[in-house]
């Protein structure tokens, strides 16, 4: 945890997402400051028709001139993978100014903490930077693995091989310097992919974090309505400030949590329909795998399968601990000090409350929610899936 005092000094829980912001600036989503236009597009355009698009087409096209039902299932694996993380990177494109907006509402919060200095709401905030930098390193960590391991196969293969099945259109197999290019394309290829798909699984409950720590902080505010000191007449205004300040950074919450839906509803319905397919899909693997004793695709499909598990998790748990906090600051309004306040004051603290009793939820697809009994539902549907494929089998 970091210091309270530097906190209070100067605080900015945006570096929440520094470093989703830096793998966008470096994948050509986000321009930094300082770079010409000119010259960060075409860098883009060029990073992106080489990785973004190249990669996942060469998959597409050896999938379907795959024959053997174990090769089909293992790069059917990376391909609905790399598919749905291209698809959700292209999305961070279109909801760039979305989150350069988030940046302006945390600015704003970070502020209205800062100004009151409270030791528990900056031990909140904290806690939501320091939690998402660490979801951020966890996803790293898995992708390191899988590449790294990816990489330990080919040089273990007692025969050539790439570091996933993918179509070039030429022999590789009997040229050297053929399968030198189409293997440092690859490895290339795989860490940028890497790079792109850990910022991709991570950024959304990355915000999730951040909004329930400003939820956090604001439910701590307003536990402290109305029990100051002074003359009742002061204390009366104070608490009436203290109120509209607060229904203040409640709207600046609110926003936020509309824009974090808008950016998360199509990529976490991508993701819940990409998990359910490679689960299976792994799960079919492993059995034609075991058949063949290939032990390192073994470990490869189940770090497979534990990542698309973990990120369906992390976002739906997250989710769900937003929801809970959103509860939580419902009840602190009315734990506040409203009985001994101003009629203006019960006026308007009604009329938030109309507002703060529906609970914050984030929904896929604008239809299902991110709590744990929606990822109980998504593993109770790709068990009964693989339990079908299985019995075909």
């Amino acid at each position: 945890m970091q210091n309270v005092e530097e906190n209070k000094l100067q605080l900015d829980t945006h570096t929440a997402v520094a470093y989703h912001w830096r793998v966008w600036q470096l994948t050509g989503l986000i321009r930094p400051s300082g770079i010409p236009k000119s010259l960060y597009r075409s860098y883009s355009i060029g990073l992106n028709l080489l990785v973004t698009l190249l990669f996942p087409l060469s998959l597409l096209a050896r999938l379907i001139l795959t024959r053997s039902m174990k090769e089909m299932c293992e790069n059917l694996t990376i391909t609905i993978t790399d598919i749905a993380a291209n698809l959700k990177f292209g999305n961070v494109y279109l909801v760039r100014r979305h989150l350069r907006e988030i940046r302006t509402l945390i600015q704003q919060l970070d502020r209205r903490a800062q100004v009151i200095g409270d030791r528990e709401e900056l031990r909140a905030l904290d806690w939501a930077v320091t939690t998402a930098r660490n979801t951020f390193r966890t996803f790293a960590w898995i992708f390191v693995c899988g590449t790294t391991l990816s990489c330990v196969r080919v040089a273990l293969a007692r025969s050539r091989q790439l570091l996933y099945p993918a179509w070039f259109g030429i022999d590789w197999r009997s040229s050297d310097e053929a399968y030198v290019g189409i293997y440092a394309y690859q490895l290339i290829a795989l860490i940028v992919q890497a790079v792109q798909n850990c910022a991709n699984d991570s950024y959304p409950p990355a915000y999730l974090c951040l909004l329930t720590g400003h939820m956090r902080a604001l439910e701590l505010r307003v536990g402290r309505i109305g029990r100051g000191c002074g003359c009742d007449c002061l204390n009366d205004r104070q608490s009436y400030a203290q109120l509209l300040g607060c229904i203040q950074d409640l709207t600046l919450i609110h926003r936020m949590h509309t824009i974090i839906q808008e950016i998360l509803s199509v990529p976490c319905m991508a993701q819940f329909a990409c998990s359910v397919a490679v689960q299976c899909t792994v799960a079919m693997h492993f059995l034609y795998v075991a058949d063949a004793d290939d032990r390192l695709a073994m470990i490869l499909s189940v770090i497979f399968f534990v990542a698309v598990t973990l990120e369906v998790f992390v976002i739906c748990y997250f989710g769900d601990q937003m929801r809970t906090q959103s509860e939580a600051l419902c009840h602190a309004f009315y734990a506040c000090n409203w009985i001994e306040q101003l009629p203006r004051f019960r006026r308007d603290l009604l009329f938030t409350l109309a507002r703060a009793q529906r609970p914050s939820l984030i929904l896929a697809g604008s239809y299902i929610p991110l709590t744990l009994e929606t990822f109980k539902e998504v593993m109770h549907f790709a068990y009964s899936a693989f339990t079908l494929l299985l019995r075909a089998k």
